[in-house]
């Protein structure tokens, strides 16, 4: 979930708005700032004409009071309750005398959404000084900032409505990884993620169609292998004893026994046959698949630790029995050497470097074989590979001292939560 990229546009998106709404409000501070700097201002400026509007008589000093840009009206208790304090506290810059007065009620400077008033409490008769706009404000910081907001928020939508085929993608995915079959998405989007979905459905249909085409194949061709062996088995019965009705039977149970393990390898690999797990004797497994080679007691020289792994025996059997022979097969003294230490097993013999063309890839490729055994199928490493993948295993080489190594740790999910 962490990883999850809905999250992180959300993460963005939300310190978006924290940064949107940190700077509109330090914004919206200064021009609060701004306002009443002004609304001070043009309250002295008020103050100062009534000081000088003084020595007149009352319509006298009105029409003055008019001429200079101000109304003057009675101030009327239901106009006064309408009304609200220009701004806090009383500024330092005003005269002494008119701060007296302000703290002592006899003027108090108001104001409502646009006007800016003045009004004399004690006055004969009662004034209301008013400057007509001269405490408006203007709207557009607050609608610059719902506009920017919602826009973010409509931005966010889109994002998260546009990535959400991407659901429907991973659990297609999921599903196919875990059951072998996959749902089509069958969109007509035509975005990059609309893309990705109708090129991964393309892909899936001709990978089902391969896999299929796979199937087939392998059926008709062990069927085609399996007749002739089968013919040939029931001929050795009229054979005489002998090595060469000896040579013939071994030939027959080899090629039954490979035929066996390329149906299992293609059977895990392609996920239609999942590996039973179980805790295995390593020492047991290599005995086994020595007797499925006829080995002689002293072409394998061992040494066994007790650790038991966690693996299919089966298929293990197959992985050693192939690691074997290809130590005995490549070995100029024809034996092998298997060393275990808890969870690796190291499989080695004798034998000059590998040619320059080959390496543990490369030679794990089905049907790939090095020019110093043309006969060989080249099937041995791709087997041992496609089994240790499926069951989470890794295999290693490295040539040291006139030997090849074959290193296999045998470590997985299965043994970790044991």
């Amino acid at each position: 979930m962490k990883h999850s990229v809905f999250l992180k546009i959300t993460l963005l998106f939300i310190v978006i708005f924290i940064g949107a709404g940190i700077g509109f409000y330090a914004i919206h501070q200064k021009l609060d700032e701004e306002h009443e700097r002004r609304l001070r201002a043009e309250a002295q400026t008020m103050l100062s004409l009534l000081r000088k509007s003084i020595i007149y008589p009352s319509e006298t000093r009105k029409e003055f009071l008019r001429q200079n840009g101000y109304d003057v009206i009675f101030p009327r208790s239901d106009v006064i309750a309408t009304l609200h304090q220009a701004f806090t506290g009383i500024p330092d810059t005003y005269p002494p005398e008119i701060q007296d007065s302000l703290k002592e009620g006899i003027i108090q400077i108001l104001k409502d959404r646009n006007h800016l008033y003045v009004y004399l409490t004690r006055a004969k008769p009662p004034m209301l000084l008013v400057k007509a706009d001269a405490a408006y404000r203007p709207v557009w910081p607050e609608a610059v900032f719902v506009t920017v907001l919602t826009a973010l928020l409509l931005f966010y939508l889109l994002i998260i409505r546009a990535l959400f085929p991407l659901v429907r993608l991973i659990r297609s995915i999921q599903e196919y990884g875990l059951t072998g079959r996959y749902p089509p998405i069958r969109t007509s989007r035509k975005d990059e993620i609309g893309l990705v979905s109708t090129a991964l459905d393309n892909a899936m249909r001709q990978n089902q169609s391969l896999i299929e085409a796979r199937q087939l194949f392998l059926r008709n061709i062990m069927h085609e292998l399996k007749t002739p062996i089968t013919v040939g088995k029931l001929a050795l019965p009229f054979l005489k004893k002998g090595e060469e009705k000896s040579i013939l039977e071994r030939a027959f149970l080899r090629m039954e026994q490979l035929i066996q393990e390329v149906v299992r390898v293609e059977q895990i690999t392609s996920g239609a046959l999942k590996p039973h797990i179980e805790p295995c004797d390593p020492k047991k497994l290599v005995e086994k698949a020595a007797s499925l080679l006829f080995l002689q007691d002293d072409a394998v020289e061992t040494s066994f630790d007790g650790h038991l792994i966690y693996a299919d025996a089966d298929a293990l059997v197959s992985v050693f029995k192939n690691l074997i022979d290809n130590a005995l097969k490549y070995s100029p003294d024809h034996t092998a050497r298997i060393h275990q230490n808890g969870d690796v097993l190291v499989f080695s013999n004798r034998g000059e470097p590998w040619e320059h063309n080959c390496s543990l890839a490369s030679l794990s490729e089905p049907f790939f074989h090095s020019r110093s055994n043309p006969e060989s199928f080249g099937l041995g490493l791709y087997i041992v590979k496609s089994i240790l993948d499926a069951h989470s295993f890794t295999i290693a080489y490295r040539y040291e001292q006139d030997r090849h190594c074959f290193e296999i740790t045998c470590r997985n999910r299965f043994e970790m939560n044991g």
